[in-house]
């Protein structure tokens, strides 16, 4: 009866729109969600077009649930609330917290998080920045990201520290690692998953931060929309689906992700090396090129620690893999009796040095997930499959886990 009662309410909500955000999105057919992709785990740009995390699989819920198809449109955290202003997107799912300054802009839908501001830091350094006191010192070098809730808390409470606004979310914890800076402050619950992903760093008292606050979904100042979201949030928190995606996020192997862009990087070359060989009507099997390619990464891998045959297997099989688009690519421009390509590029001068850069991306991926791949089974697999058929290539770069991942 609870679900029919909220189903009900979904349906009046849609029905009672006439000419607000509702109406529009389903006249577009689109439900346009700006994400930052920054900020693990509710949402991580893994490539150009590709975003996964919790706030992903979330509006990938909400837009079926509207019975249209999902747009993620990139943002920033500085540019957040301009972007919004602009229209460029309906509503912003990306772990946003709620705050006065951007209520005055928009509307929020319900929690479906609370958390709050808390230091991360090197290990060795958990009792120096116990408290604010400690941190807001002239010689404590804090670190944050720019234009969002962390860097105004850290403005507002500690003035006295030296402050770094670096630009990118992503590899800012390195810097900590790298002791370039002593801390950052963020929310709780990065805290809690980047000590995870970097050994050398742990979060200061995640469960009791400084401050609380609410992750919530931002909308515009719509009261049908308002009420179809908060409705549809309702239920996936009442039925237990939210905090199964939660878990399910928060046990997300993050660090193999630069290793699955590596991959991904590399295969989607193929297109481009397909281009470069069929203006000179090259083969696309070169043996001896491909011999040559796995042995250079077989002695790059030896640098590294890595094993012989693990290097071997991986380069062997995305080598076929790419082969498998390749000849695809050379049937279907059989077909359509294609003629020279003016925008192929140089093929010894421009795509061997990317695939060379690349290569030495992905062997250091490697270096840093042996512990979690235990064997290359785990990045073989897809491979394999692109090798086996073009319609396999095409979801060959699914990510090495079991877990969503959302492409648009």
């Amino acid at each position: 009866m609870k679900r029919l009662l909220l189903s009900t309410l979904l349906v009046t909500a849609l029905a009672s729109a006439h000419a607000g955000r509702l109406e529009e999105i389903h006249a577009r057919g689109v439900l346009r969600v700006g994400s930052t992709g920054d900020y693990k785990p509710f949402s991580y740009r893994a490539g150009a077009n590709d975003f996964i995390g919790l706030d992903v699989e979330q509006a990938g819920e909400l837009a079926r649930a509207m019975g249209v198809k999902l747009e993620i449109v990139p943002t920033s955290w500085p540019t957040l609330m301009t972007d919004f202003g602009a229209d460029k997107f309906d509503i912003v799912l990306s772990g946003v917290s709620v705050t006065a300054e951007r209520q005055q802009q928009a509307l929020f839908s319900v929690s479906y998080l609370r958390d709050g501001k808390t230091p991360i830091t090197r290990c060795e350094n958990q009792l120096r920045f116990q408290t604010l006191e400690q941190i807001n010192q002239p010689a404590v070098r804090l670190i944050v990201n720019p234009g969002g809730t962390n860097e105004r808390f850290a403005r507002a409470h500690a003035p006295h520290a030296q402050l770094t606004v670096y630009p990118d979310n992503v590899t800012i914890f390195g810097q900590i690692v790298s002791g370039a800076a002593d801390l950052m402050m963020t929310d709780a619950i990065e805290t809690r998953l980047q000590q995870r992903l970097h050994p050398e760093l742990c979060a200061v008292h995640p469960d009791a931060p400084f401050d609380t606050a609410e992750k919530a979904i931002l909308l515009p100042r719509d009261a049908e929309l308002k009420i179809y979201v908060d409705t549809w949030l309702q239920q996936r928190i009442s039925s237990g689906g939210l905090q199964k995606s939660f878990d399910r996020w928060l046990d997300y192997p993050w660090a193999l992700e630069p290793l699955r862009q590596a991959i991904d990087e590399r295969l989607l070359l193929a297109e481009a090396v397909a281009r470069a060989k069929w203006n000179v009507q090259a083969p696309i099997e070169d043996l001896p090129r491909e011999a040559q390619v796995i042995a250079a990464a077989v002695q790059q891998g030896r640098t590294l620690g890595l094993p012989d045959a693990w290097v071997a297997a991986v380069f062997k099989a995305q080598i076929e893999a790419s082969k498998t688009v390749q000849r695809e690519l050379y049937a279907k421009w059989k077909a359509q009796q294609a003629g020279h390509f003016d925008d192929a590029p140089d093929l010894a001068n421009t795509i061997r040095p990317q695939l060379d850069r690349i290569t030495t991306q992905l062997l250091r991926a490697m270096a840093d997930n042996q512990a979690t791949l235990k064997d290359t089974a785990r990045l073989i697999r897809p491979l394999e499959a692109a090798a086996l058929s073009p319609a396999a290539a095409a979801q060959a770069l699914a990510p090495l886990s079991a877990h969503v991942v959302v492409r648009f």
